[in-house]
């Protein structure tokens, strides 16, 4: 399973905590339709298909059978995962979810390394901040995080008692969480806690400070700054936003500016992601498939030749 999927899973089963045993019979029973059905599971496992039809599929067969918590599990998964480890990764999550459910500690359990521990940390904020509306209140939750950082940077009890590996991961994760409680927000608290549950005690700082790093790319993953063709109507602003929080799976902030220029359609930049729709972009590909076969047969190309030359 990869381990962002793993971190959004806990997340996801520590919020639904008194629903867990229907969240386990949901994804074992995913797991078994994905098993039985073969056109499903190519539907899901075909790389081609984009990522926002995948989820209509899942939506329109299961969207009445799976809860809610399921079915942002299912989407965070098929946005993560190659397509054809969604299988795998399903299969997976029953089994964890099984486990949550039972009380029981899967073989993987032990201290992570670093880069699986930061990836794992990725999903878990992933999730935690799934419900967090507002770059300020993003900000908010960057601020105390570091400022959190920094205590343990200073405090040479404080560090020493949260690396020690003498002490036992719960152990460290209800100190983080008592020294979170009247400092900083349910939401920071639990990311913390987590970091220090899932890695190696040494890792701890470096963790937080990747934490960090984590929420300040969240608040820029939930701001997208659009250039539009033309000035958006409320209407048209709407549709957009409804487009682009069902293509990154995050809600979406829009800050629209007209760029004639483009012709037609939109630019997005939403972090590192950039969606060009725009018309201008559309006539450019086409000129370039246009241009393309007649430098492939040698031939002349459109613009190329001299003047007075056929």
């Amino acid at each position: 399973m990869r381990e962002r999927v793993r971190g959004y899973a806990d997340a996801i089963f520590e919020a639904s905590a008194g629903h867990i045993g229907k969240i386990a019979d949901e994804l074992q029973g995913l797991s078994e339709l994905l098993a039985s059905s073969t056109d499903l599971a190519w539907a899901m496992a075909n790389p081609v298909t984009p990522v926002p039809t995948k989820r209509a599929i899942i939506q329109q067969l299961l969207g009445r059978k799976l809860s809610a918590p399921v079915l942002d599990l299912v989407n965070f998964t098929l946005q993560s995962s190659p397509g054809e480890e969604f299988g795998t990764d399903v299969v997976g999550l029953a089994l964890a979810a099984a486990a949550h459910r039972d009380g029981m500690v899967l073989l993987d359990e032990g201290p992570l390394g670093r880069l699986s521990a930061t990836e794992r940390l990725d999903g878990y904020a992933s999730a935690v901040l799934s419900s967090v509306r507002g770059e300020r209140r993003l900000g908010d939750l960057e601020d105390e995080l570091f400022r959190f950082m920094r205590i343990v940077e200073g405090n040479e009890e404080l560090r020493v008692a949260l690396t020690t590996a003498e002490l036992p991961a719960t152990v460290r994760a209800s100190v983080v969480v008592g020294l979170l409680t009247k400092r900083a927000t349910q939401e920071s608290a639990r990311m913390a806690a987590y970091a220090a549950r899932i890695g190696r005690p040494r890792d701890f700082p470096v963790l937080l400070a990747a934490l960090v790093d984590l929420v300040a790319k969240e608040a820029n993953r939930r701001v997208a700054d659009v250039r539009t063709a033309v000035e958006l109507t409320a209407q048209q602003r709407s549709r957009l936003t409804a487009v682009l929080t069902n293509y990154t799976g995050y809600p979406v902030d829009v800050r629209a500016t007209a760029d004639p220029q483009l012709l037609g359609g939109f630019v997005a930049n939403i972090g590192d992601v950039v969606i060009d729709a725009s018309l201008r972009h559309r006539v450019e590909l086409a000129r370039e498939a246009l241009l393309e076969p007649r430098r492939a047969a040698g031939g002349p190309t459109l613009g190329t030749g001299e003047p007075g030359q056929s």
